[in-house]
């Protein structure tokens, strides 16, 4: 007798990217944190996701390629969300492109404007694999 397989339920996104304003008290500068996490939680190991980020402040694009994840370099047993974080000093109060691809085929667009206090999104594609929040 065959015993049926169990699979995990399909998730909406893979993945999930938080934009916010913060200040690093080493450097007294504020910085806009991009903090990717993977919408899964591991058991067995906390991994890394692996992004490639090209930043063009002339065209105010930010390009992350998300590449997939990596193994820890530790070998000790911890529970969460895979996760990376990329930390953007000397930003302007303006409007920029967000570009997120994933291993060079699936392409997200979005535009977010970033004041003074808050960081907000103004476009997003219909479908994408990464939630982004802000």
């Amino acid at each position: 007798m065959r015993t049926k397989q169990v699979r995990p339920d399909k998730l909406k996104y893979e993945y999930e990217l938080s934009i916010s304003h913060q200040f690093d008290t080493v450097l007294k500068k504020k910085y806009i944190l991009f903090d990717f996490r993977t919408v899964k939680i591991f058991e067995n190991f906390v991994y890394r996701i692996n992004v490639i980020e090209n930043i063009n402040f002339e065209k105010k694009e930010l390009n992350f390629d998300v590449e997939g994840l990596s193994a820890p370099k530790i070998s000790l047993p911890n529970t969460g969300n895979a996760g990376y974080q990329f930390k953007l000093y000397d930003f302007k109060n303006t409007t920029y492109m967000l570009d997120l691809t994933k291993h060079k085929k699936k392409k997200c667009k979005y535009e977010f404007k970033v004041t003074t206090t808050s960081v907000k999104l103004m476009k997003k594609p219909p479908k994408t694999f990464i939630k982004v929040l802000t």
